[in-house]
């Protein structure tokens, strides 16, 4: 097989891998905050990408937590992954499953900065998370804005330093 099919083909696997596995882990971090709310997880659905719940005992702080750990979860995943990372590692599917597994929860992380500015001006979509965090957890939608630029830039730091970008752009340049 040809380098630029190794490549596409690896770029199509790591996709259909990757996004089941960033649902489980959005809709687990739900999951894991209602029940150590004492709530029952009632619903999992990855091909419908939800989770419900009934009872539990939730404050303001944990409800805030809830809707937060769909968010949370998946990028503490990939960080843990970006810490693992073996720069030296010459396989074209390992470099593209490693830039895949940033980016998809980094790219999460911009809703926590474009729902804000929505939230701001009255036009953020009701039953989003990071609106209902705002509504429970009263903060400054700046305040959440500072917050995910800060995650965004620490991954992308780490990652570079990391050389996830690096190599992934030697592969996919063909240079590999």
């Amino acid at each position: 097989m040809n380098v630029k099919a190794k490549v596409i083909l690896s770029v199509l696997v790591s996709v259909l891998f990757i996004i089941p596995i960033y649902i489980i882990l959005h809709e687990g971090g739900h999951a894991l905050v209602a029940v150590l709310c004492g709530a029952n997880v009632t619903r999992f659905s990855v091909f419908g990408a939800y989770m419900s719940y009934e009872g539990g005992s939730f404050t303001p702080v944990m409800l805030s937590l809830l809707n937060a750990a769909g968010m949370l979860l998946p990028v503490l995943a990939a960080f843990v992954y970006m810490l693992t990372y073996r720069s030296n590692a010459d396989s074209i599917p390992y470099r593209i499953f490693s830039f895949i597994v940033l980016i998809v929860p980094i790219g999460s992380v911009f809703a926590w900065i474009f729902v804000p500015v929505l939230y701001l001006t009255g036009q953020a979509p009701p039953n989003d998370d990071v609106t209902k965090f705002l509504d429970h957890s009263g903060l400054n939608p700046w305040v959440v804005i500072l917050a995910a630029v800060i995650i965004i830039a620490c991954c992308l730091f780490i990652a570079w330093k990391k050389k996830i970008f690096q190599k992934y752009w030697e592969t996919i340049s063909l240079k590999a």
